[in-house]
């Protein structure tokens, strides 16, 4: 069954204006517009599923993790950037003569690595952020952390729109 532009406009309206609908009409404008209601399925599916985002590779310092010029470049460096839940953190470092290790608040306050949580001696090391939370992380060789071989990372979760 065929159909034109105005006769389905004018259908959709009627269909609109009516306080009850009969089963024969939907079944009448079913029949007559497939791909119309195949759209629309479509599209509500569409808006009901978050669009994918990819995740972020973020180079530790755009660079190599290493003493750096200012006690607080990392900090910086991080201060400039959102970091969400999967994404990943990428050390970069000469192996032998850095590491990372992911500690606590006042490990990481104390530049400590007493009891870590995770140690990386090979470079890159790669850190994939799978939960929202904040994140410590230090170089436990010589005085390297006193020096601002350190970063804290808050992961937070996307915020999709609806």
């Amino acid at each position: 069954m065929k159909t034109n532009a105005s006769a389905l406009s004018q259908s959709s309206c009627s269909f609109l204006r009516s306080s009850s609908v009969s089963i024969r009409e939907i079944s009448s404008m079913a029949m007559a517009t497939p791909s119309l209601l195949a759209a629309l399925l479509a599209g509500c599916i569409l808006l009901a599923v978050p669009l994918a985002v990819a995740a972020t590779d973020h180079v530790i310092g755009d660079s190599i993790w290493s003493i750096p010029t200012s006690n607080d470049h990392y900090r910086v460096w991080a201060s400039n950037r959102t970091f969400y839940v999967d994404d990943n953190l990428v050390f970069r470092f000469d192996t032998g003569m850095y590491n990372v290790v992911q500690v606590g608040r006042g490990e990481y306050d104390r530049c400590e690595a007493e009891d870590p949580y995770r140690i990386f001696d090979t470079s890159p090391a790669i850190i994939h952020l799978d939960f929202a939370d904040v994140r410590w992380f230090v170089s436990s060789i010589g005085n390297y952390c006193n020096l601002g071989v350190k970063i804290w990372i808050p992961a937070q979760k996307r915020s999709y729109l609806p």
